[in-house]
């Protein structure tokens, strides 16, 4: 992967293409500006649909992301020069938040696992495979399918589970492959949504379960205190949701709500202070060696959505 400045990042990055005469969601795209976001290094904007659904302009494509989650920027923002942070602040020395994290949401989504006995799981976007692992300490099947091939590695070397190296909506599965399709912190991050979950639907038995998480957007009060500094108005996110767009979303693609849960997330304070850009919180939290002690919390907020398959879609 060819280094590329974060200063000066390259315009086929970027799609013209995707501009706002286009709603992948209503189909009669009316936008109004939500935020123009000036602070990170290249200037962009978050303009909302008449339907609800907001995106960022330019929209990052898929150059972008297979160079971003690939890179420093993503993975050890303490080793670059860049005073924002666009992923993480050191990823890898996270993998206890993230273990916890699947630990707990795979105990609060086990009924749907265990429905038929052994399942067939899929996870799009599966990081270190944490989840997977979780999973296949159960008695599941699992697999997982991820842009980066750091992850891929990290997973196969550390868990032994099998994560393909490519994106989910180009990969060669099956139709109706798998029980449960599992996807945590993606979605905002996918460009081609209209083909990325027709992917999914295809790909998914009629009753299975697709579970997915995503920040919601009404009355969200951090996002009401931080405006266009919130976390979520960041070059890597395409996309942002209330539950009533969400629904409609997974509607459109063939599935229907069966639960709705809150998502907790094992953090520590290095996480939270760089996602809400608090250095004073950082540097003090490290002063007093309290920085990466783990605790349980309702983050953004999360809303974990359990959905099943009732239809095919073309």
């Amino acid at each position: 992967m060819e280094t590329v400045s974060l200063k000066s990042l390259p315009p086929e990055f970027f799609d013209e293409d995707d501009s706002d005469n286009v709603c992948f969601l209503c189909n009669k795209p009316k936008y109004r500006l939500v935020y123009d976001v000036k602070h990170f290094e290249f200037p962009f904007s978050f303009k909302e649909c008449q339907c609800g659904l907001v995106k960022q302009t330019p929209m990052p494509n898929e150059k972008f992301f297979e160079w971003f989650f690939n890179s420093g920027a993503f993975f050890n923002a303490e080793e670059t020069d860049n005073s924002e942070i666009w992923g993480y602040y050191d990823y890898f020395a996270d993998e206890s938040s993230r273990l916890s994290t699947s630990t707990w949401r795979y105990k609060k989504l086990k009924k749907y696992f265990e429905e038929k006995g052994s399942a067939n799981v899929m996870k799009i976007g599966p990081a270190t495979g944490t989840m997977l692992h979780v999973a296949k300490q159960k008695g599941h099947k699992v697999r997982g399918c991820d842009v980066s091939s750091r992850f891929a590695e990290y997973a196969r070397s550390n868990y032994n589970v099998e994560i393909d190296n490519g994106r989910f909506e180009q990969m060669p599965y099956e139709d109706n492959q798998f029980d449960i399709n599992l996807l945590f912190n993606v979605i905002e991050n996918v460009p081609n949504q209209a083909e990325f979950l027709t992917a999914i639907n295809r790909t998914m038995k009629t009753g299975g379960y697709f579970i997915s998480n995503f920040v919601d957007m009404k009355n969200n009060l951090v996002e009401k205190f931080q405006k266009s500094h919130y976390f979520i108005y960041r070059p890597p996110i395409c996309y942002t949701y209330t539950m009533e767009v969400y629904e409609e979303i997974l509607k459109k693609y063939g599935f229907e709500i069966v639960e709705i849960q809150r998502d907790m997330r094992h953090m520590h304070l290095e996480k939270i202070s760089t996602l809400l850009r608090w250095k004073w919180l950082l540097n003090l939290s490290k002063a007093i060696k309290v920085s990466r002690i783990n605790f349980p919390l309702y983050a953004y907020p999360s809303r974990i959505v359990i959905a099943r398959k009732i239809k095919n879609v073309v």
